[in-house]
């Protein structure tokens, strides 16, 4: 089971705001418990999958402004929602693993039982900032196009929606570093996965 702490770091005037209209929208996600707020910065999750996980850790690097932490609570089984203690311990783990002084684009992972010297938590870490590398150095048009992608449109309809061609479309995606993206997804996937199991 995961679970995800985020706190906002950005200078928006009604941070409050803000902060609440993105718990809202990520509690929307499939496989995303209810986002609590916690005071004015920060939101909070359980959440059942890994690739949910992965897709909201990436709705927060792409928006900026974020520090994200991350507890994993490995378990032979499926994750639970209906275990309390469970997903309690992991959002006790994901708040324990964001620093109170964790500056934006930071992901912090810890692992409930893992020794020191267990490389897991690094590992995701290490993912999420290169794939932060890659959002950041995106142009506007270069994350209208990755979004189209990422809704689950192909290049034809994305090309469509954007009323351009589909090599342009595909120029575009190139040089926002789609494929980066998309293989970058999939790695912390399944370094997220992995942490999990006993």
């Amino acid at each position: 089971m995961w679970a995800l702490h985020a706190r906002y770091r950005g200078r928006d005037t009604r941070r409050a705001e803000l902060v609440r209209r993105f718990a809202e929208a990520l509690s929307t996600l499939d496989g995303a418990g209810e986002f609590e707020l916690l005071g004015v910065e920060d939101i909070r999750a359980y959440i059942t999958s890994p690739e949910t996980t992965c897709d909201v850790v990436m709705a927060l690097l792409a928006a900026g402004d974020w520090a994200i932490g991350i507890g994993v609570v490995p378990s032979a089984d499926k994750p639970n929602p209906e275990d309390e203690a469970q997903v309690e311990l992991a959002k006790k783990t994901a708040t324990d693993a964001l620093r109170p002084t964790a500056r934006s684009g930071a992901v912090k992972v810890r692992i409930v039982g893992a020794r020191r010297d267990d490389s897991r938590a690094f590992n995701i870490s290490a993912s999420f900032a290169l794939m932060s590398q890659v959002l950041s150095k995106r142009s506007i048009e270069g994350r209208e196009a990755t979004s189209l992608m990422r809704s689950g449109m192909n290049q034809n309809e994305a090309a469509g929606e954007l009323g351009i061609s589909k090599q342009a479309m595909s120029q575009r995606l190139q040089a926002a570093g789609w494929q980066a993206e998309q293989a970058g997804w999939q790695l912390s996937v399944n370094l997220i996965d992995h942490a999990a199991q006993l």
